[in-house]
């Protein structure tokens, strides 16, 4: 049977994220000491413990979902027999990448080390908020934005878009979609994601980005950025930089993985995109592994 693999980003970290799975399997202890010898700190420290404020840093939580997520993908890639394409949730498309062998886990895990530390520069230089809108049209709540220059940072399906911005422009957003009797509920982030607050990082990202060697995937990633499949080098690299101040088109992106297979396989330290992908369209089979239970 043929699949999609679809990878979780940010927000989709947990206290205690892959401490079975290093105690259990030999190649995952490999990969976190590898990991750790290039980081230059201990991230399992981080991740095992139940500091759940700690490990939700930017700065960490994105280098912990990469390493959590590759490291399933792993274990579990023997298990999948064929994949038809790939994609990820804004950080979890470079978990797609490593899946798709586009680079390799170092290479990877490079970017995205540079990755989090740009965008928790960002964080602290323009602070930002971000909101879940539900049931309102996508151009219409753009309309909106713009009254207030907030921007759209998700849209993950028909019914649920997420806005990003600057705090007050976000509260003021808000404020105007409740007049309307539209529901907007704030998000626990600790930034702008998505949003042009977020710029600043791409300098750092295109540096890095640009200078990592990159394989041609037999297997396409279907981008962020415009929801298309992709397979050629220089377009996987442009796609990756302005994914960070670009809207996640996911509820398209579901779309278009949708025409490879009607099977989705989530892989993440928590299920969050099996249940985007039911709202989207429920026929499709969904799938998820997310921790030591799932695998056993």
């Amino acid at each position: 049977m043929s699949h999609v693999l679809i990878f979780t980003g940010q927000g989709s970290h947990r206290p205690g994220m892959g401490y079975n799975l290093y105690n259990e399997f030999p190649n995952v202890k490999s990969k976190f000491d590898n990991a750790e010898s290039i980081l230059g700190f201990n991230i399992k420290e981080i991740m095992f413990s139940d500091n759940e404020e700690l490990l939700r840093k930017t700065k960490y939580a994105q280098i912990a979902i990469y390493l959590y997520s590759v490291c399933l993908f792993d274990l579990l890639s023997p298990k999948i027999w064929e994949i038809k394409a790939v994609a990820g949730h804004s950080l979890g498309e470079f978990s797609a990448l490593y899946s798709n062998q586009t680079y390799t886990f170092e290479t990877g895990l490079r970017i995205v080390h540079a990755r989090s530390k740009a965008m928790n520069i960002c964080e602290e230089n323009y602070p930002g908020a971000m909101s879940a809108v539900i049931g309102i049209e996508k151009e219409k709540l753009d309309q909106i934005c713009k009254l207030y220059s907030s921007q759209i940072a998700n849209i993950n399906s028909v019914n649920q878009i997420v806005i990003s911005g600057t705090t007050e422009s976000v509260k003021k957003t808000s404020e105007h979609l409740n007049s309307l009797k539209i529901k907007s509920i704030p998000l626990k982030v600790s930034g702008a994601f998505h949003s042009n607050l977020m710029s600043d990082a791409k300098d750092s990202l295109k540096k890095i980005i640009e200078a990592s060697e990159f394989f041609e995937p037999k297997i396409p990633v279907i981008s962020n950025i415009d929801a298309k499949a992709k397979v050629e080098i220089n377009e996987i690299k442009n796609a990756l930089i302005h994914q960070v101040d670009s809207p996640v088109l996911w509820y398209d992106s579901v779309l278009r993985l949708k025409s490879f297979s009607n099977s989705f396989v989530e892989l993440g330290p928590k299920s969050v995109l099996s249940a985007m992908v039911k709202k989207i369209d429920n026929s499709l089979q969904t799938n998820h592994y997310n921790s030591y239970n799932d695998l056993i």
